[in-house]
């Protein structure tokens, strides 16, 4: 392969992966929220989904805010 095909497969497989990750945190975050609003604990909803409690606290915060 050339060096401007590796560059441009390089950066094929650097935009999936930041697109997987993005969607993966989109998903989890979505699952913590419905898990809070089904009156799951912090600590249960952290460990479940490999978060810190800190991350779930965050989006507590967001869905107690008024929209």
């Amino acid at each position: 392969m050339t060096k401007v095909g590796r560059l441009f497969e390089d950066e094929k497989i650097r935009a999936v992966k930041e697109a997987t990750a993005k969607v993966t945190k989109e998903v989890i975050e979505k699952a913590a929220e419905k898990a809070l609003k089904q009156g799951f604990s912090v600590e249960s909803i952290a460990e479940i989904l490999s978060m810190t409690e800190e991350e779930v606290l965050e989006i507590q915060e967001k869905l107690s805010m008024p929209v």
